[in-house]
């Protein structure tokens, strides 16, 4: 059986080795060396002080070698563009599911939870941006551009992988199925396992 639920550190390790399949595998991320596993325990700690989803599909009936429940897959919500604060309604979706565990469901899952809490608005992005004017400390204005605003846009970028069924478009489709509009192309910008 497999649930839902927010990602732990105990989950990390197993997510780490979803994401590294995909970098070493797949053009479906343009990563092409597995980060240190210091950016997982950094990103979950970041998505949670920001108060953005990082969700877990396990499957409660099997345990992982590591003993803790095991991952099937996860989804999150990340700050588009964080460095500017006009964009905080405003996320980028990241949705990996374990290459065995592929269309059995726990992705659909998973972007329906996330869209879910967005379009209920259970999705409040938590920010600071610091701000110096001119004649001003930084220590003057440090963290004047913060709060909290809804979420109100769930944006998912992806690569059409020449190596994926439909040659990169099931991917698409299965977006655009689930109620994502696809607002452009981006053609030739990016080349890996030699293609672009």
């Amino acid at each position: 059986m497999i649930n839902y639920r927010p990602a732990k550190i105990e989950d990390l390790a197993q997510i780490r080795d979803i994401n590294r399949h995909y970098i070493l595998n797949t053009s479906l991320t343009f990563v092409r060396a597995p980060p240190s596993f210091d950016s997982y325990i950094a990103k979950l700690n970041d998505l949670k002080s920001r108060g953005l989803p990082y969700l877990v599909a396990v499957d409660e009936t099997q345990k992982a070698d590591d003993g803790n429940d095991l991952v099937v897959g996860y989804g999150s919500l990340s700050p588009f563009r964080p460095q500017m604060v006009s964009y905080a309604p405003t996320v980028e979706l990241t949705l990996f599911i374990h290459p065995d565990h592929q269309s059995q469901g726990s992705g659909s899952v998973l972007l329906a939870l996330l869209l879910g809490e967005v379009e209920t608005g259970q999705v409040w992005h938590i920010f600071e941006e610091p701000v110096i004017s001119s004649g001003s400390t930084e220590a003057d204005h440090e963290n004047e551009a913060s709060g909290a605003m809804r979420v109100r846009n769930v944006i998912a970028v992806m690569a059409v992988d020449p190596e994926g069924k439909e040659q990169g478009e099931a991917l698409r489709k299965w977006y655009v199925a689930r109620g994502f509009e696809e607002c452009g192309r981006l053609k030739k910008v990016g080349y890996k396992r030699g293609y672009w």
